[in-house]
């Protein structure tokens, strides 16, 4: 998968670090925070669920990414993943990424950015959340 690595202004990194990024044409990961997991079962607002690591995005997701609101929809959408807000999926996808995060496994989430479906995962490793449309997989 040919992963165009760019920071996501997660957290208040910044959108003019973003569109320095993007406007230079480099290609660049960020190491998020590195957090310690915490109580898996259900989404919880502002507690961290597992790390990150670095979080990049697709070509196919960064073309959505038409102005700031859809930056700032994309940041809410990967601070969620990260608090246990796995988005579309049903109650037995739930559960799996529940039990995922205390197992340490691959976690999937389903959401809606731009009107599209957008897919985020994060490894097992948890070395990288990456955000993708789901015909990138």
């Amino acid at each position: 998968m040919n992963l165009l690595l760019l920071a996501i202004p997660v957290l208040a990194v910044g959108i003019v670090a973003y569109r320095a990024i993007r406007e230079s044409g480099a290609e660049y990961a960020m190491t998020l925070y590195r957090l310690a997991p915490s109580d898996p079962d259900r989404w919880t607002p502002g507690v961290p669920q597992f790390n990150l690591g670095q979080v990049v995005m697709t070509p196919g997701v960064e073309n959505l990414l038409t102005g700031e609101d859809d930056i700032q929809r994309l940041t809410n959408i990967i601070t969620h993943h990260r608090e246990g807000d796995w988005g579309d999926v049903d109650a037995e996808d739930q559960a799996t990424n529940d039990q995922a995060v205390e197992q340490g496994e691959r976690v999937l989430g389903a959401h809606t950015l731009s009107g599209q479906k957008i897919w985020v995962i994060t490894e097992r490793d948890r070395s990288v959340t990456t955000a993708l449309l789901p015909e990138e997989y």
